[in-house]
């Protein structure tokens, strides 16, 4: 599929989005698309939602980076929207973060005492068997 020029192979990795956007809604009134951001430490995170939509492939025109990435552009304003992964055949949709969005904070817990819950849990060493 990479020997197209860049933007008749945008214009597949759109057509297939559409294909499976519209195969969706023939089964689903309401299809939504939920992102969930998480912290590298996993105590942030925030989600949000917005419609899922159909891109028309006349809107937008495609180049590859220095990765070997395809990247789409919308025509109108220039702005990067879309990355094509070819090698891990990953089709991203760059979107901004809503205001909007739920963000919680989880404060880190304490390290439990492992001895404490073992002699909670009345733990005995026949629990475990060594197979060899």
């Amino acid at each position: 599929m990479s020997e197209c020029e860049p933007n008749e192979l945008g214009g597949k990795i759109l057509s297939i989005w559409n294909e499976r956007v519209a195969g969706i809604r023939k089964l689903y009134k309401h299809v939504r698309t939920v992102v969930l951001i998480k912290s590298d430490d996993l105590l942030e995170m925030s989600v949000f939602e917005f419609d899922t939509i159909m891109y028309s492939e006349t809107d937008y025109f495609w180049t590859w980076n220095k990765r070997k990435n395809l990247e789409g552009f919308k025509k109108s304003i220039e702005e990067h929207i879309f990355t094509w992964q070819p090698h891990g055949s990953q089709f991203t949709i760059i979107e901004d973060v809503s205001p909007n969005r739920l963000s919680i904070r989880i404060k880190q817990p304490p390290a439990l005492d492992k001895d404490l819950i073992l002699k909670a849990l009345k733990f005995d060493n026949s629990w475990v068997q060594i197979i060899k």
